[in-house]
């Protein structure tokens, strides 16, 4: 399960990613700046410290700060300390760092896996209160999701800083305007989605019972 993406995405485990990536942030947050493991345990993938591949992104999830500012890094690293999460593996891995349900456990320093747009916070309570699937929670992610993250577990060693910049004025609201088009666009075809009947979706009570999720 080490590459769960397509292979011809990320290309072979022995080969080097070197990628601009971006953190929403109220500050300048430098390499040194940087602390591990962090306070973030129920977010996507746990503690550490998270990364966009998408600057627009970035932008989108810093538009309610006082003083919203991005921070730019390269991100260069082998492929092969990357796990990259997919289909029901992202499920029981959100699973289990949103909501609890049962532990996670990681070997890689680096996790990357789609990010959920915020419409996501609608589907996942479905899913946890067992109205849909893991198929139609999944194509909710495929039609909001928004690129790849990328989660730091441990160390910044794989980063060097760029620039930050302070999204202000124009930028600030070509990002609010992003944001809002997309929330409106999403919402029915949200609906539409989680009315379907799939064959073979497995439930929070599948999940559940297998326990634990450990990387292998």
């Amino acid at each position: 399960m080490q590459s769960a993406l397509p292979v011809e995405q990320f290309g072979g485990a022995g080969e080097r990613l070197c990628l601009t990536v971006y953190h929403a942030s109220d500050r300048i947050v430098d390499i040194h700046d940087i602390e591990f493991p962090g306070p973030r345990n129920n977010c996507d993938f746990g503690n550490g410290f998270y990364l966009s591949e998408i600057r627009h992104v970035a932008e989108e999830w810093v538009i309610r700060r006082t003083l919203p500012i991005i921070n730019e890094y390269m991100l260069e690293t082998s492929k092969k300390d990357i796990l990259y999460l997919d289909g029901k593996d992202w499920v029981k891995t959100i699973v289990g760092f949103r909501e609890k349900a049962y532990r996670v456990h990681f070997k890689s320093p680096i996790i990357c896996g789609p990010i959920a747009n915020d419409r996501m916070n609608d589907a996942l309570p479905l899913f946890m209160r067992g109205i849909i699937g893991d198929l139609r929670l999944l194509k909710c992610l495929d039609y909001c999701k928004l690129g790849n993250q990328y989660l730091l577990r441990q160390s910044p060693e794989y980063l060097t800083f760029v620039r930050s910049y302070s999204l202000k004025g124009t930028e600030l609201q070509r990002a609010w305007d992003r944001y809002n088009n997309r929330r409106k666009r999403m919402s029915s075809e949200l609906i539409n989605i989680q009315r379907l009947s799939l064959n073979g979706e497995r439930y929070i009570e599948n999940y559940l019972e297998e326990g634990d999720y450990v990387e292998p």
